[in-house]
């Protein structure tokens, strides 16, 4: 909640906060795929310490740093750090299931995004009221804390014993998990039409404020309602492993799509402070989508590319960003509104296309 704030107080302007967030958006699309081939070429908990380790340097950079350059640099470790984790970690929680045990992955995944949430609800209300009373270095002092428990953590982790290996995986295999989704019908399907879903929810978790402001909502609501978009994720990511038994997960997913583009298109054509309503039924929907969408994946991924084909969706996931963000800034043109309803339209018409 105090993040720009804080950057503010440091002398970042509000261009500069928008090229350091397309810094951070650009390394994760050139990045994600090659260390994803590199996650599968090594030992993956050794990549998740050196992402941490990446997230340190980011810390203390941050917190000393009064320039552009400063915060470029933070930004830019921060950044690698997150895309080295990425494709590791997934993947190595998969392969510490031991065998049998597969099918706890979803809900395994759901309960450790829970996690996130909780602690990021926790972070921005505290963060918050620290801010009224202490200096906002105090947030990210503490933020010690919080780094202090990952590393230990992932000084505990344990690399699978029993791991396929491609000794002869080079840097040359980076398109290989694009060529496994698109080779596997079903799952090309799916993910295309996911990927277009959870892009352009995207663009409410960054934006609500704007809709919520334009429908006259007042400002004094806002905490309630970005504490309330985040915890209302909770019973999806808690429970995606139990609804899986009650319908496939493709299908579950495929509704999933076509959800996300009405919502977008009822919140386009009928504005008004319901809309917030609306959108946190899609944030439930959402929770429980991605772990969902992730069992599918792993479940069907062979070891040796594992880490790297989720790399191929993570790269997928930000370049559907990119060009959801061109269709975004089109409609702002005439409205909000407008942009969301382009959304909502763009959605179907990719979700159809798949099919």
């Amino acid at each position: 909640m105090i993040e720009r704030l804080f950057w503010e107080s440091r002398g970042i302007l509000i261009q500069e906060v928008v090229y350091l967030e397309m810094v951070y958006a650009g390394i994760i699309v050139l990045l994600e795929v090659p260390t994803g081939v590199w996650a599968d070429q090594t030992t993956r908990r050794r990549l998740v310490q050196i992402g941490v380790g990446l997230e340190w340097l980011s810390f203390f950079i941050l917190l000393y740093s009064f320039t552009f350059t400063g915060f470029f640099v933070a930004i830019s470790c921060s950044a690698v750090g997150s895309v080295i984790r990425s494709g590791a970690e997934n993947a190595l929680l998969y392969e510490s299931l031991q065998e049998g045990h597969e099918w706890k992955f979803e809900r395994i995944l759901g309960r450790l995004n829970a996690i996130g949430i909780v602690a990021a609800v926790t972070a921005a209300l505290s963060g918050s009221l620290l801010a009224q009373h202490f200096p906002m270095e105090w947030n990210y002092k503490l933020s010690i804390v919080s780094l202090m428990m990952a590393t230990v953590c992932s000084l505990f982790l344990v690399e699978p014993t029993q791991r396929e290996v491609e000794e002869r995986l080079t840097w040359g295999h980076l398109l290989k998990g694009f060529r496994f989704i698109w080779s596997k019908k079903q799952l090309r399907h799916v993910t295309i039409g996911f990927l277009a879903a959870v892009s352009a929810f995207n663009f409410l978790d960054e934006f609500w404020q704007l809709y919520a402001r334009d429908v006259s909502i007042p400002v004094y609501w806002f905490g309630v309602i970005s504490s309330g978009l985040l915890l209302i994720q909770l019973p999806g990511q808690l429970f995606a492993g139990v609804i899986v038994r009650f319908a496939p997960s493709e299908r579950w997913l495929k509704r999933f799509g076509w959800t996300i583009g009405g919502g977008f298109l009822f919140l386009g054509m009928f504005p008004s402070p319901i809309g917030i309503v609306v959108m946190g039924l899609l944030a439930l929907l959402y929770g429980a989508m991605e772990p969902i969408y992730f069992g599918i994946l792993h479940h069907q991924v062979p070891s040796s590319i594992r880490a790297t084909t989720e790399s191929s969706v993570s790269m997928l996931w930000h370049l559907g960003i990119l060009l959801f963000g061109v269709v975004f800034i089109v409609g702002t043109v005439w409205s909000l509104f407008l942009a969301l309803i382009l959304i909502g339209f763009v959605v179907w018409i990719v979700h159809a296309i798949s099919r």
